[in-house]
């Protein structure tokens, strides 16, 4: 159950989520050439992963946090910040510099705020994160699916399942009361869903 924690670890969703919309509805962003979508994938995992868990590391390094799986409420506050920024940033670059589209711009814009969400939450509630970011990529996959007749095949239904095993490792290893799972998942879902319901 560690291993699906680290292999669906909120950091990585955002990965996932370009991967499976550049690859499966390249349609959405006909600005980007076929050849250049493992290059937009990799700055992706950079700032949206890479730079983010560095910040964590140091927080680590400095003492500021006492472990990296930010498993005490309080300690979480100002990682999530850090990622806030972080993705933040990148919304404005892919949106400004790259002009990625509508589409694109919604999601990262839409994860952005859901982070901010996430970490007003913290201050009162432990909240899942792991929860919250895999139902979230269900919510906006299954959003696209309804309302621009985006055809994921297997990888929506492997989206459920990972989102699922990724919940349920949560409690079995003993980091989240059920509430704080479901609360998570329930957020993540409607909340993605309803941004691309709205917002596209």
């Amino acid at each position: 159950m560690k291993i699906v924690s680290v292999v669906f670890h909120p950091l990585l969703m955002a990965t996932y989520l370009s991967a499976v919309l550049f690859t499966k509805a390249p349609e959405l962003f006909p600005r980007v050439m076929p050849q250049l979508i493992p290059q937009f994938i990799l700055v992706i995992f950079i700032t949206t992963c890479i730079m983010p868990a560095l910040s964590i590391f140091l927080l680590r390094t400095f003492s500021y946090i006492s472990n990296l799986e930010l498993t005490t409420r309080s300690e979480r506050i100002r990682p999530f910040i850090f990622i806030a920024l972080y993705y933040a940033a990148s919304s404005y670059l892919f949106g400004e510099k790259l002009e990625m589209g509508p589409v694109f711009m919604t999601v990262m814009i839409g994860v952005s705020v859901l982070i901010v969400l996430l970490l007003i939450i913290t201050a009162w509630f432990k909240i899942s994160i792991h929860a919250a970011a895999t139902w979230s990529g269900v919510g906006f996959v299954s959003a696209l699916i309804l309302s621009m007749g985006v055809n994921p095949g297997w990888y929506f239904y492997f989206l459920i399942l990972a989102a699922g095993i990724t919940s349920t490792s949560r409690l079995y290893l003993g980091y989240h009361q059920p509430k704080e799972v479901w609360s998570g998942a329930i957020l993540g879902f409607v909340y993605s869903f309803l941004t691309i319901i709205i917002f596209l």
